[in-house]
């Protein structure tokens, strides 16, 4: 199987510091694969290596097999690879069917965007049913014309799933998806992304602290300390290495 994302010895320096180095992942059509680590292990870093928000110092990207080391950030999207943030990035007083527009107007590129921003687009058929298709995946209906303000975290960290899955990607990157959120919020997003991944086919990358929802979403994890890879396999096998417990858990192995 052709992986969705290929890379191969990817490293960043900043100032002669080495924020990533020599990073090699893989993630399948699919999948879900957790990058994990302590605060500055280079987790956001990478996520801006394979999304070309950063030019890499050495190594390759691989989206679907194409290299796209060299190319720039709209390129990559347009290729398929969609992105959520730690921070919700949404437009007040903007509803949420509006993002989602907005968010297909620029991946066709029909020069609607701009007539969108004044208030001068008019949605066609198509734009239409593709939005309530996400909608009606990410149990958005009921507030799909409602402005930003009006939703719960929850709901807004919905929206940038919307958002990103109306390019329709082949790889999600997500970036602390349950930053924010209680127990109760935390477990239905885990439970929405599982069966919209499921429904759509596409892979996922996650960067995330919650060690719960890392145990239980993802199938496999890398995990990043001072920007090196120290481990990777099955998640579950991965939350038991003794250097992992040290580094990312805090956890010292207790000797017997």
């Amino acid at each position: 199987m052709t992986n969705v994302l290929d890379t191969q010895g990817v490293s960043k320096k900043f100032s002669g510091i080495m924020a990533v180095h020599d990073l090699s992942i893989s993630v399948d059509a699919g999948e879900s694969v957790g990058l994990i680590g302590p605060n500055g292990a280079g987790k956001t870093t990478f996520f801006n290596c394979v999304l070309g928000v950063l030019r890499v110092n050495a190594g390759v990207v691989r989206l679907a097999g194409d290299d796209v080391t060299e190319m720039p950030v709209h390129a990559r999207a347009r290729r398929g690879i969609g992105r959520t943030f730690q921070r919700i990035e949404l437009f007040a007083e903007s509803t949420v069917r509006e993002h989602l527009l907005i968010a297909e107007r620029t991946r066709r590129r029909d020069g609607g965007l701009w007539k969108d921003l004044i208030g001068r687009g008019r949605p066609r058929a198509d734009e239409i049913a593709k939005c309530d298709e996400v909608l009606e995946l990410l149990g958005l209906r009921d507030v799909a014309d409602e402005p930003i303000e009006h939703l719960s975290l929850g709901q807004g960290r919905l929206v940038e799933v919307g958002r990103a899955l109306m390019t329709d990607p082949k790889l999600l990157l997500l970036d602390e998806p349950t930053s924010g959120l209680d127990r109760q919020e935390t477990a239905d997003l885990a439970i929405t992304l599982r069966a919209v991944q499921e429904h759509r086919q596409f892979a996922i990358l996650l960067v995330e602290h919650d060690v719960e929802f890392v145990s239980s979403f993802t199938q496999r994890s890398y995990v990043l300390d001072f920007g090196q890879l120290i481990a990777s396999g099955p998640t579950q096998d991965v939350l038991r290495d003794p250097q992992v417990r040290a580094a990312y858990l805090g956890v010292e192995e207790i000797s017997s």
